[in-house]
């Protein structure tokens, strides 16, 4: 059995569908690069409530990390094409430390409801 196999043990493989989070970071990384601050703090909301729901079902959080990170990679190089290869590296740094906050805090929030320590 390889490492990404679900084992034998009665319980149903977790949900890997991680295109919600490549999304998200495809349209957080845009957002922040138009500066349409009014819909990041709705697009965090259901990143975090997706991360919550992998997290119970069982998902390792580097899973999660890694699938918006690849949304972010995504939406960096769309606008690459448009803006020319130089980025601001400030405003990648800000946006992987706004998400990867996000992912982190829902984890942890499924881990507490899971132990039964929510605060």
């Amino acid at each position: 059995m390889g490492p990404n196999d679900a084992e034998d043990d009665g319980m149903p493989a977790p949900v890997r569908d991680f295109g919600t989070a490549i999304r998200m970071g495809l349209d957080l990384a845009l957002a922040l690069v138009e500066d349409t601050d009014t819909s990041l703090d709705g697009m965090l909301r259901t990143l975090e409530r997706h991360t919550k729901r992998w997290a119970l079902d069982g998902v390792p959080i580097d899973e999660i990390q890694h699938a918006v990170h690849d949304g972010v990679r995504s939406g960096l190089a769309q606008l690459r094409d448009d803006a020319g290869p130089m980025l601001d590296c400030v405003l990648v740094v800000d946006l992987l430390d706004v998400m990867t906050s996000a992912v982190s805090r829902a984890y942890v929030a499924a881990d507490r409801t899971v132990r039964g320590t929510a605060l």
